[in-house]
């Protein structure tokens, strides 16, 4: 074989090599990009008494949280698709919010995140799972947020889809010294609950989810 051939041979390869996977992928539709695993776990999101008795109390809990984030992505955590919601699955959504709002940044940030819009339904949802020590804290927050803010009390009216944030700088609110002080002596309050309403949520979904299998097989 001469020194032409090899070189001929070598640029068909060069070719090939970048031709190919070109052809191969040609007409495959766009990978969407990686979400992570929280936006797959809500996509795939399933609820029926077979997984539900198949899994267990751990899993229990991730096959509510991840279906309710399901349900109320519909239409971006709008109020349709809250009040679309099953009362069950209502009471546990609400309750999951309170608990990762205070863990990952306290009461206030339960207030000036979206959460905030639906104190009173989430008081009525602590009301219902019978934690009692956990909604005196609760309205006691409210109390205080009313008195620092001028607002309109929450636990009347509904902030129809305003947050706490839009209506006041987030940075005021942090930045007033006895609000702050106020509401970080309730929240180490909530803390020394440790989740108790999160273990009473799921008492209470055991009690009333025969009601919901049967809403969930009429859908």
């Amino acid at each position: 074989m001469d020194y032409t051939t090899i070189l001929i041979i070598i640029a068909v390869a060069v070719v090939l090599k970048n031709l190919v996977p070109k052809l191969v992928k040609f007409g495959e539709p766009d990978k969407a990009p990686n979400k992570g695993e929280w936006h797959y776990k809500v996509r795939f999101a399933k609820l029926n008494k077979e997984l539900y008795d198949q899994s267990n109390s751990e899993e229990r809990e991730e096959l509510l949280y991840y279906y309710t984030q399901k349900l109320r992505q519909k239409d971006n955590y709008g109020e349709a698709s809250f009040q679309e919601m099953p009362k069950l699955l209502q009471v546990v959504y609400l309750i999951d919010e309170l608990e990762m709002e205070v863990q990952n940044g306290g009461l206030l940030q339960f207030f000036t995140n979206s959460s905030g819009q639906y104190a009173q339904e989430t008081l009525e949802a602590l009301e219902l799972v019978g934690d009692g020590k956990a909604t005196g804290l609760l309205e006691e927050a409210v109390k205080i947020i009313n008195e620092h803010s001028g607002l309109m009390e929450i636990t009347k009216t509904k902030l129809e889809g305003m947050h706490l944030h839009t209506i006041f700088k987030t940075s005021d609110l942090y930045n007033n010294e006895s609000l702050m002080e106020a509401m970080n002596a309730l929240d180490n309050k909530f803390y020394d609950l440790k989740s108790s309403y999160s273990k009473l949520k799921m008492v209470y979904f055991e009690k009333h989810k025969e009601e919901l299998w049967e809403k969930l097989n009429q859908n």
